[in-house]
């Protein structure tokens, strides 16, 4: 059984921590300070550990060194009350598995902490950090589905500032969408390759670049992929094929966003969201 280590302040009065819904596949522990959870970790192995938000940024990363120097493979999840992008990259560059803000979203937060605990292939560098900036990061992302996981909720993070939550909403949805199109259909689900991924934001734009290593695509030419036409047949075909159930990425993003770009090899995409 995953063992999840909590480590909530005696401060923190929030409930999230105690509230969180299906973890009851793992063992999870409580302490109070960074010190006990310390202690214990060096008693006890702990595939991930859950951290409360009565600490701060830099408390919770410092922690998180010495935690790594004890069990170097234990994943983080950071709960936090507010969190700038120079934060949050700080997070991806520290290998934080995710990292979530006020208000939180316990269904959000269960599903990633139950990734963090179960996921024992995890690779720390799934999520690279190139180059970064508040106003431009570019990322190399494993082919991996719990990468595109992890990632859609930092760029939720970095970006949540500039529209209101139901618009961030359709904006990640078409983000996740193309990101899981270069990660199964241009990477092949082939963890040793990477998908690059870009977040341009300019004054009057939010723009994401995807590139995958894959030969790309025709348009018009994809069987397993939804179009406005015939937007139901290919679900079969998907099942056939043994494919997740999905491929509406394509439809689905040019309704969420203002623009939406392909290279003519199709193994590269443009996502384009303007400011208003």
């Amino acid at each position: 059984m995953a063992r999840l280590l909590v480590v909530q302040q005696i401060a923190d009065d929030d409930e999230i921590l105690n509230r969180l819904p299906g973890l009851e596949n793992l063992h999870v522990e409580h302490v109070t300070t960074a010190a006990a959870a310390l202690r214990r970790l060096a008693d006890t192995p702990f595939d991930a550990m859950l951290l409360s938000p009565a600490s701060s940024f830099e408390e919770d990363l410092a922690f998180l060194e010495q935690a790594r120097a004890l069990r170097p493979g234990v994943r983080a999840v950071f709960l936090a009350d507010d969190a700038t992008p120079e934060a949050v990259i700080a997070a991806l560059r520290a290998h934080v598995f995710a990292v979530f803000t006020r208000p939180f979203h316990p269904d959000q937060i269960a599903d990633l902490v139950r990734k963090a605990a179960d996921d024992h292939d995890w690779d720390s560098h799934g999520i690279r950090v190139l180059g970064a900036s508040p106003h431009w990061i570019s990322l190399r992302v494993s082919a991996h589905l719990v990468s595109a996981d992890r990632l859609v909720t930092f760029m939720g993070q970095l970006h949540r500032r500039l529209f209101p939550a139901p618009t961030m909403d359709l904006l990640l949805m078409a983000f996740r969408e193309i990101l899981l199109n270069a990660i199964e259909h241009g990477a092949g689900l082939d963890a040793g390759k990477d998908v690059r991924v870009d977040a341009i934001r300019t004054q009057r734009a939010l723009t994401f670049y995807f590139r995958d290593p894959g030969p790309g695509f025709v348009a018009g030419a994809l069987p397993h992929v939804a179009s406005a036409g015939d937007p139901i047949s290919h679900i079969e075909r998907r099942e056939q094929a043994g494919l997740r159930p999905g491929g509406f990425g394509l439809m689905l993003s040019r309704q969420l966003v203002d623009e939406v770009l392909y290279h003519p090899m199709g193994n590269e995409v443009l996502l384009v969201k303007h400011l208003e």
